[in-house]
């Protein structure tokens, strides 16, 4: 299968589509429509489930894809799948952020590695220990 990444930003060429262009796969933007999004879920393994953060959470268009994502005790289509987690900030809320996304995938059968989420704070960059989120741009 081939990885995809999931930008839950309503900004198609925002900064966080920016940063995601440097990954080596296809960015689905859930601004195009959650049921494209979900339908190359399906064909997708490993995801990047990357969002800015909004008051201290996910944005509204990542919640409505991850709701549309069924979670039955019968019907787990993304079982097994590999989740990795991206959150970009102004000010704080990454890790809660993060957190969310990562508990309700977690539910529905994702699997989540170790160092599986990253988060980048635009006003703090030049500021990071060695300046290890500058280096990530």
């Amino acid at each position: 299968m081939q990885p995809l990444v999931i930008n839950g930003s309503p900004h198609k060429d925002g900064r966080l589509a920016k940063m995601l262009a440097q990954l080596d796969a296809p960015v689905v933007h859930l601004a195009d429509g959650i049921e494209e999004a979900y339908q190359a879920l399906l064909k997708s393994d490993p995801i990047v489930f990357a969002s800015p953060v909004m008051w201290f959470n996910m944005s509204s268009l990542m919640k409505q894809f991850i709701e549309r994502i069924p979670e039955s005790e019968e019907n787990f289509p993304c079982y097994g799948k590999t989740a990795y987690f991206f959150a970009t900030f102004e000010e704080d809320g990454a890790q809660q952020t993060i957190g969310l996304m990562m508990s309700a995938l977690n539910h529905m059968g994702f699997k989540i590695p170790q160092h599986a989420s990253y988060f980048y704070n635009y006003n703090m960059a030049e500021k990071s220990e060695n300046q290890w989120q500058m280096s990530a741009v």
